[in-house]
């Protein structure tokens, strides 16, 4: 069973193609590489997990979806099953979800502190 964190993900991000089907667990790693992209602004960033390795690019623009829209992210993975190229977006909820995070991350810090 999925946990819930992994169900998130397919809420926070749109893919646009895949050649593969995403299983949650990469969905979500998806999410978080293309959110630390898109907050430090860099380029691209190397990724690896159980499900495969490679690398997630930001398009440095802005892409639509029919109502959805956010910036864009392509990813080439190696998987178990073979070479995956997925482009996508991460959705202004995902962004959303990212800066609660994070907020609620350095609220907790400080509450230890």
């Amino acid at each position: 069973m999925a946990s819930r964190r992994e169900d998130r993900a397919w809420r926070l991000i749109a893919v646009l193609q895949s050649t593969a089907a995403l299983s949650p667990a990469v969905a979500l790693k998806l999410y978080e590489t293309a959110v630390a992209l898109h907050v430090e602004r860099r380029e691209s960033e190397p990724v690896a997990g159980d499900e495969g390795v490679g690398t997630v690019r930001a398009l440095g623009r802005e892409l639509l979806l029919g109502t959805i829209a956010g910036p864009g992210f392509e990813a080439q993975l190696d998987t178990p099953t073979g070479r995956c190229e997925v482009s996508y977006i991460v959705t202004k909820e995902g962004l959303a979800h990212a800066a609660e995070e994070v907020a609620r991350q350095r609220e907790e810090a400080q509450r230890w502190n």
